[in-house]
């Protein structure tokens, strides 16, 4: 058995870290509880997870808190050491709690250390360094169906910036709270405004639009002689008694 020392910072303000001391036999449940009090989150039973990673901070396999979470290959936290997913120090992991609040942390191996530098009586996992805070956020549980089709619900858009925003859409994309074809069809900026989506509702492109407006100025031209007065031949009536005298 080994120690794992781990630096862990908000995504949103690196500023903001902890350094972890765990045992490699542990489980990422004891990882989140320990993250869960070294920043002062609000509560354990949420959706949350942690995320296997490279370099650039891509998630890969996915360790999720509670069991009604998994949906497919996602490994369970109380049944996960930690040593089971990491391969070497520097290891990456990125921890996401809680969609409705949005946070984020990046977390790496920095050092792996034998059994014993713990002394007696102590325990692990525990925080060996804290700086700084998570300013507090507000949290807004908002329903698919509310973002579908209420009105009244204060949309996230008007408190968020654009960093917050694009997490946002996101976590809703990775919630399957929406699809990319929301996004690129429109919808999804009508759920923003907080305008009702009609499910049915066919979305004019640009194009249509376009050959709307030629439509109605061929429509225009067409009426120009509507009402003038042609004679058999064809010809206008004043065209012909201006030149018949």
């Amino acid at each position: 058995m080994a120690i794992y020392k781990f630096k862990v910072v908000w995504e949103e303000n690196e500023e903001v870290e902890r350094y972890i001391l765990i045992k490699s036999n542990q489980t990422f449940e004891d990882f989140f509880n320990i993250l869960v009090e070294a920043f002062e989150l609000p509560n354990k039973n949420v959706t949350s997870s942690f995320f296997t990673s490279d370099d650039y901070w891509d998630k890969h396999t996915e360790i999720t808190l509670r069991p009604e979470d998994v949906q497919g290959d996602e490994k369970l936290m109380s049944k996960t050491k930690i040593a089971t997913q990491v391969e070497q120090v520097h290891q990456k992991f990125v921890f996401v709690y809680d969609p409705d609040l949005q946070l984020t942390f990046h977390i790496e191996l920095i050092k792996i250390e034998p059994d014993k530098i713990i002394s007696e009586g102590e325990t692990l996992p525990k925080i060996i360094s804290s700086r700084n805070k998570i300013p507090k956020r507000n949290k807004q549980k908002i329903s698919n169906q509310d973002l579908l089709t209420n009105t009244s619900v204060p949309f996230l858009s008007n408190t968020m910036n654009e960093d917050e925003l694009d997490q946002f859409i996101y976590s809703q994309l990775e919630n399957k709270k929406i699809t990319e074809e929301d996004i690129l069809s429109g919808k999804f900026e009508e759920i923003i405004s907080g305008t009702p989506v009609n499910q049915n509702m066919i979305v004019e492109s640009v194009e249509d639009e376009e050959n709307e407006i030629e439509d109605e100025i061929f429509d225009e031209k067409d009426n120009i002689f509507d009402d003038d007065e042609f004679n058999q031949d064809g010809y206008f009536d004043d065209y012909n008694d201006e030149y018949e005298n």
